[in-house]
């Protein structure tokens, strides 16, 4: 049983003569909570005029098939569908899914996002004695997910060329091990023959983050489901199906795996309508495909943008780019804050993660449309004009 006095509030300084009480919550906090480090997502901005770069979403229009399916959604029984709960398992979309990359509706299940996806990973399959692995430089939300969960989270560094060191994760005995493939934040994409090098090698689970999959010519990683017991792939509409706003992902793993993961799954975790924009969406290959080619069009234009005025980056798979400011030889941190800010101040968002060591000498920019980069690029070259 809790000790009272720590349940009480604490006294403050007193006010004309009067003391007050201060609730602190942290009293009430599990251990793993109190001095957590929350995610933090990019800026989402108010008011009109912004060209936004900073959180890698499509930069179209959905396929026009989603808003009818919304539509029809919400004409049903004159309204009256959003009275009704959703399928809670979200299966017509689970198979939907499933037969996209040649799978069956029992190897897949739909999360409200892939984060919640990641989320339900982390519940099912690691706590304080089950460790959680991933790659430095990852998605930063998969620690934030493991402390939450009080489970130990182990980093391990790229070898030469972006390889995956195979061996150190098979002997440091963790249980789950992310890879964000293609990679978050630098854009490096795997061969698919070396992830399944460490998924025939490593003995624990692989759960592969394929958010920027849409965009890396070495393509999905789902076809691994069927031949490793051991393969979890997780994806989400958010990128590469311009449904950010509507929160859908997924997982594609064994009929097993699945069974787990809807074990922590909550109830109704997909609404009615973001199931049928994500039905529409899914169904709707020829549009998306059109479109991602022109992403990476895009992107190939903007990275020889970079290569001419002398920025450093590394050749994407996604869609966006981790690019280094570099002006008459000088780069650093102090650089890529210089430009971030400039950039802000003409209503154009990158990504500056100013905290992070290992990448604040860097922006990360998103691919947008052809009009949005010209006025990125035009930005930039007038800062490059500032800084001689």
């Amino acid at each position: 049983m809790r000790n009272e006095k720590s349940r009480k509030t604490k006294p403050s300084a007193k006010r004309g003569g009067k003391s007050e009480n201060i609730f602190d919550a942290n009293l009430f906090a599990a251990k793993s909570v109190r001095g957590l480090k929350a995610y933090v997502p990019g800026e989402q901005p108010s008011g009109g005029g912004w060209v936004k770069l900073n959180t890698n979403e499509f930069p179209y229009p959905p396929s026009p098939k989603v808003a009818k399916a919304i539509i029809a959604e919400l004409k049903g029984k004159r309204y009256g569908n959003l009275r009704l709960y959703p399928n809670p398992e979200s299966r017509v979309l689970r198979k939907a899914v499933a037969e996209h990359f040649g799978l069956e509706e029992k190897n897949a299940i739909i999360g409200n996002g892939s984060d919640d996806i990641l989320n339900l990973a982390v519940r099912a399959f690691s706590d304080s004695s089950l460790r959680i692995g991933a790659m430095s430089l990852s998605y930063s939300l998969y620690p934030v997910l493991a402390n939450i969960q009080g489970a130990k989270y182990e980093e391990f560094d790229f070898g030469k060329n972006f390889a995956i060191p195979i061996k150190r994760i098979c002997e440091s005995g963790v249980n789950i091990f992310f890879l964000t493939s293609p990679n978050a934040p630098t854009a490096h994409g795997f061969e698919l023959s070396q992830v399944e090098k460490l998924l025939k090698s490593f003995k624990g689970l692989v759960l592969i983050d394929e958010a920027y999959a849409p965009f890396c010519r070495y393509g999905s990683a789902a076809k691994l489901v069927k031949k490793y017991k051991n393969a979890i792939v997780s994806s989400t509409m958010s990128k590469g199906w311009a449904l950010a706003g509507m929160r859908v992902g997924w997982a594609l793993a064994n009929e097993e795996i699945i069974g787990v993961l809807d074990k922590v799954r909550d109830s109704y975790n997909v609404d009615r309508l973001a199931q049928a924009a994500a039905l529409a969406a899914i169904k709707d290959k020829p549009y998306y495909k059109r479109l991602c080619a022109k992403i990476m069009s895009t992107r190939t234009d903007t990275e020889k943008f970079l290569d001419k005025i002398g920025f450093e980056h590394i050749p994407s798979s996604a869609n966006f780019i981790l690019a280094r400011p570099v002006v008459n030889g000088r780069h650093g941190a102090d650089m890529a804050e210089g430009l971030f800010e400039h950039l802000k101040k003409d209503k154009i968002l990158v990504r500056y993660f100013a905290s992070d060591k290992r990448v604040n000498d860097s922006l990360r920019i998103t691919v947008g449309t052809p009009e949005e980069m010209k006025k990125f690029k035009e930005s930039v070259r007038k800062w490059i004009e500032s800084q001689k």
